[in-house]
């Protein structure tokens, strides 16, 4: 009996390595964008030395070497990139939200894909790291709160080698996991590197489109987790950075007002945000 060419197809879609023509498609686009956005360490010669960014130059080098980016690292990749540009033309986060592309060194080995920069209400800037994730499983996300909750537990924060010039040394700020099922990056990615007639209404279907209140609602639930297990092992001085941000991501969702998110709700890799949170009460 011959097998549906349908049912082939499908099966060939839930393939570990299959990545969809629209993604592929928006990947060039965003890694290009992501290259040239990059933090570059060469800036930060005069605090660390020449030696030391020659060294963290060459970790990187020797990281990528031979590396061909799985399926889920590509699916990533484009939403980082969606995220990057929408955050700052998008208005994704708010008109005061803006954002930075982690340097490379900071990618691999600190766990940092973009460094968002919010303005609370007395205008002062609070930073969170952003790592995106785009999977259907827990192990990753499980494997990040783990790390996570082992430096709340040493009383500091996610670690930034490349970021602040007024710094002396790394920076140390929130660290969140973001991220959606491949599905909705397949249809964000058409919508973003659309080059028909109808780019306009696609540009403005992104703009409004709800997957940002589902982002932001993934930061909120991880802050509120964070800051009540900070306060409940009695880390005070990680308690007041993580109610400010709370505040901060509070009230870009009330500027966003209620939305219809439909199936969103149900996202798997929100799901799996969830789950993974349940490391912090044991």
């Amino acid at each position: 009996m011959r097998e549906n060419p349908f049912e082939q197809q499908i099966a060939h879609e839930r393939e570990k390595d299959y990545i969809h023509p629209a993604v592929e498609h928006a990947h060039n686009k965003a890694h290009g964008l992501l290259e040239a956005s990059a933090i570059d360490p060469h800036d930060f010669v005069e605090l660390y030395g020449e030696a030391n960014v020659t060294r963290d130059l060459a970790a990187v080098e020797k990281k990528e070497a031979g590396f061909k980016p799985e399926a889920n690292k590509v699916y990533a990749e484009v939403l980082e990139a969606i995220m990057y540009h929408q955050i700052g033309h998008g208005d994704w986060f708010g008109k005061d939200a803006t954002t930075m592309k982690s340097s490379k060194y900071d990618d691999y080995f600190n766990g940092s894909d973009l460094i968002l920069e919010l303005t609370d209400l007395e205008e002062k800037p609070s930073h969170l790291s952003l790592s995106i994730d785009v999977t259907f499983g827990t192990a990753t996300e499980q494997e990040k709160f783990s790390k996570i909750k082992e430096n709340i537990d040493q009383g500091t924060l996610g670690k930034l080698k490349y970021f602040n010039f007024d710094q002396k040394g790394p920076v140390k700020i929130p660290q969140v996991i973001i991220g959606v099922e491949k599905d909705l990056v397949v249809k964000l990615a058409g919508l973003w590197s659309d080059e028909s007639t109808l780019k306009t209404k696609s540009e403005a279907a992104l703009k409004d489109h709800p997957v940002q209140r589902v982002i932001l609602s993934e930061i909120f639930l991880q802050l509120q987790v964070f800051r009540n297990y900070a306060e409940s092992t009695g880390k005070d001085n990680l308690v007041s950075i993580f109610e400010k941000d709370l505040k901060i991501i509070e009230s870009i969702l009330r500027e966003k007002g209620f939305a219809d998110i439909g199936d969103l709700r149900n996202d798997k890799v929100f799901a799996a945000i969830r789950e993974g949170l349940k490391v912090f009460k044991k």
